[in-house]
């Protein structure tokens, strides 16, 4: 029903009697009730408003922020430590050298009367044009002590490169081999081990001794014919064992005559560039751009903390005024 036929509907109902009317007009002004009601803001201008607001504001602390934060750069108190530096390295290369020099490969002697398992780790620092030919030349070193090259792995990307190697000396001559192998360039790096193999050596050696006295029993039984299954199996077991342990002694004498010495030549890398430290105006606008990336982590996190309680609100809000026009039109329907 629209208001205009309520009207008329009103309109067409019988007057009240004048007594109602008088006591009507005699009661009291009735007292004017608080209702409130939530504002009605309109969403796209709040919004065409805010945003420029807001955007203007983080920008403007982000400026304020660099300002301040962007100022003169103190100077710093490296250049004390390294006028020290250079006053110390002026003494040092004053003072007399002591002998021998720190860059000199140190080899220690193997023993003489045992079996050792000499290893020697060398690195050595050569020049750019003499990576391959040093490397030639230890290769040579090796095979004139009677010793052999394992194994070679050079690589020169550019200028500058690298050069391992895996090099088999008689420990008879690797103390030799060592010294020789350390004048190729400077030092920069070695170590040395030193393992004694000499009894290992003897306990197969009687161990190989004790098989090889079964070995021969047993056959001299299978000859007569007088060897039983049990015995020819313990034959056969005897017979693998020697054979395994002669092989673990022959690799232990190997390793008891001849060194290894790994070797690493490189060449010195180029010195890095010198960073220069950004001016006032670049400190600036990088600690303005930080802050203002500081400043989207922070919106970002109240969206994503606020954000679901403020669509439950909105919710809220249309669901009250929903309901609130559900119940005019009820009662206009009733009227």
């Amino acid at each position: 029903m629209t208001s205009d036929a309520i009207l008329v509907e009103l309109r067409s109902l019988p007057g009240a009697p004048d007594s109602l009317r008088e006591r009507v007009r005699s009661l009291p002004e009735p007292q004017p009730r608080f209702v409130w009601t939530l504002p009605r803001i309109d969403l796209r201008r709040a919004l065409l408003v805010a945003a420029p607001a807001i955007v203007a504001l983080g920008v403007g602390a982000a400026a304020l922020n660099g300002v301040l934060t962007g100022g003169p750069k103190p100077a710093p108190q490296t250049f004390r430590t390294e006028e020290r530096g250079q006053a110390v390295f002026g003494a040092l290369q004053r003072a007399p050298k002591a002998a021998p020099s720190a860059t000199d490969a140190q080899a220690l002697p193997p023993s003489t009367t045992r079996l050792n398992k000499y290893n020697a780790w060398l690195r050595v620092r050569v020049d750019e044009d003499r990576l391959a030919k040093v490397t030639t030349r230890a290769m040579q070193i090796a095979r004139g002590y009677g010793g052999y090259v394992s194994s070679v792995d050079m690589n020169t990307p550019g200028q500058h490169g690298t050069a391992s190697l895996v090099l088999r000396v008689p420990v008879t001559k690797v103390e030799d081999a060592v010294l020789r192998l350390g004048q190729l360039g400077e030092v920069t790096a070695q170590r040395v081990r030193i393992q004694d193999l000499q009894r290992q050596a003897n306990v197969l050696q009687r161990e190989i001794v004790k098989l090889q006295a079964t070995i021969a029993a047993l056959e001299r039984k299978a000859a007569n014919g007088t060897l039983t299954p049990q015995e020819q199996y313990e034959l056969a077991e005897a017979k693998a064992s020697l054979a395994a342990k002669t092989k673990a002694r022959a690799t232990t004498v190997r390793e008891g005559t001849l060194a290894t010495v790994s070797m690493t030549f490189f060449t010195p890398q180029a010195a890095a560039a010198v960073s220069h430290e950004p001016g006032r105006l670049g400190r600036t606008l990088s600690n303005a751009g930080e802050f203002l990336v500081r400043e989207l982590s922070w919106l970002l996190y109240a969206l994503i903390v606020v954000g679901p309680i403020a669509l439950l609100a909105a919710a809220a809000v249309l669901t009250v005024r929903a309901a609130r026009r559900r119940s005019d039109a009820r009662l206009l329907e009733g009227a």
